[in-house]
């Protein structure tokens, strides 16, 4: 006999030819007061006068997830990832837009959410399987399943509120999957368990996956991210600064972790011969950018002023990762060129030129200034100009290599109408329709 679904027993009906999640402007505002007071009396005599400063935990977000898709919610901490998947699970209302799901969901968002602490686990998992829609009958029949996958049997009999953190969360885990959802929604709660359990939970996300059922996952382990999802979405600030492949997103998302780190906006600094005034970045029409495709030419613009009689020296760029990897770099006397004479006070402009030949990513600047043998170094402006550069299908990685695919010998199909230069992501569940 096939069990049925968490949707079908919710009298959910499921319809394929609509998405498995639509999520359509939304934002969450929550507010922070300025103060907090102690006592009863002190709060209600401060009540009309409390101050609250309203933060948008999530701003105007919106995607689609369709059947079988297997997505990851990434970014930092306080970015709104978890608030989103309360959202999906209906946890919280959203304040602006819509969250609308296409079947039942089943979601393990926080620790111990919905166990009663002084019932046992045997107790909990009937709580828990009534909460998601199940008969008594129903739980019976996965009884055994639960247990000897949450591994807790040793200790059914006993109050959960004696259970340590991995026990929570193998007992939660293992109820959400066993129940067969239509929607899976996962955070970060894998991290209390051991490698065995994490190892285990993540096969069975797989059979989940590959079964053509949807998941949502919030991790900071970032190779789980890449092998168990096809998609990422990455959160900044409450917003969705990206949302594509996933080998995309999470090096988008390293970077951006790693550039919050390193300085940025750094005054030029040095009391060399020669000083750096002023940078600019310029795009192929000669306009100031920060933000351009693949492979665009550029041009790094450095003004420098001398302090003193200078016979010559040299101007150089270093490009740098968000994460500070040492990308390019270049120097005037390098290609024997040298910028001077110059008397104090005078003025000259370098234009060093360079093809952004990089994928999805932010990227830095730096200008520096040598003498004519590049031995002393007279002046540096750290991260003197930042760029972003625009995601593009097609491929992943660092470098944009510009690769092309074709058939050279047997039968070749042209997959949709566009003419791209790399693969196509497409969820799992539509090869699988292809293929059958």
């Amino acid at each position: 006999m096939s069990r049925r679904t968490i949707g079908q027993l919710a009298g959910v009906n499921v319809d394929p030819s609509m998405p498995a999640v639509v999520v359509d402007g939304v934002t969450e505002t929550f507010r922070l007061f300025h103060e907090r007071p102690g006592g009863l009396k002190e709060r209600l005599y401060r009540l009309r006068r409390s101050s609250y400063t309203d933060f948008n935990a999530l701003e105007d977000v919106s995607f689609t997830i369709d059947h079988g898709e297997s997505v990851a919610v990434i970014g930092h901490n306080g970015s709104g990832k978890s608030t989103l998947l309360k959202i999906l699970a209906r946890i919280l209302p959203p304040d602006e837009g819509t969250a609308w799901t296409n079947g039942r969901v089943a979601s393990l968002l926080e620790l111990g959410a919905g166990f009663h602490g002084d019932l046992t686990g045997r107790e909990n998992i009937y709580l828990n399987g009534a909460i998601l829609g199940l008969t008594r009958a129903e739980v019976a029949e996965r009884f055994d399943e639960i247990v000897d996958f949450a591994g807790i049997r040793p200790l059914l009999d006993t109050a959960v509120r004696t259970y340590s953190s991995g026990l929570y969360v193998r007992l939660g885990f293992a109820i959400a999957v066993t129940v067969d959802p239509d929607i899976l929604l996962v955070d970060e709660v894998l991290a209390v368990g051991d490698a065995e359990f994490q190892d285990r939970s993540l096969g069975r996300m797989k059979e989940f996956r590959d079964r053509g059922k949807t998941f949502v996952l919030v991790s900071h382990d970032l190779d789980a991210v890449r092998e168990m999802c096809d998609r990422a979405i990455v959160l900044d600030r409450g917003r969705v600064v990206f949302d594509g492949p996933v080998a995309e997103g999470v090096e988008l998302y390293r970077q951006r972790v790693a550039s919050s780190v390193v300085r940025q906006g750094a005054r030029p600094r040095g009391t060399g011969r020669v000083r750096v005034e002023e940078t600019l970045l310029l795009g192929p029409d000669g306009h100031p950018v920060d933000e351009v495709m693949p492979s665009t030419p550029l041009t790094f613009r450095v003004r420098v002023r001398a302090t003193d009689d200078v016979e010559a020296c040299s101007v150089g760029l270093t490009v740098t990762r968000g994460d500070g990897t040492h990308l390019y770099e270049l120097h005037t006397i390098w290609q024997g060129v040298g910028v001077g004479p110059l008397v104090p006070d005078q003025e000259a402009v370098v234009d060093l030129r360079f093809t952004a030949h990089l994928l999805a990513g932010h990227y830095g600047v730096t200008a520096t200034v040598t003498d004519d043998r590049g031995r002393e170094t007279w002046a540096v402006a750290p991260d003197a100009a930042r760029f972003a550069v625009a995601t593009v299908p097609g491929g992943a990685g660092l470098v944009n290599l510009a690769a092309s695919t074709s058939v050279s010998e047997g039968p070749a199909l042209r997959l949709g109408t566009e003419s791209v230069t790399g693969p196509i992501p497409v969820s799992r569940l539509e090869r699988r329709r292809r293929e059958q």
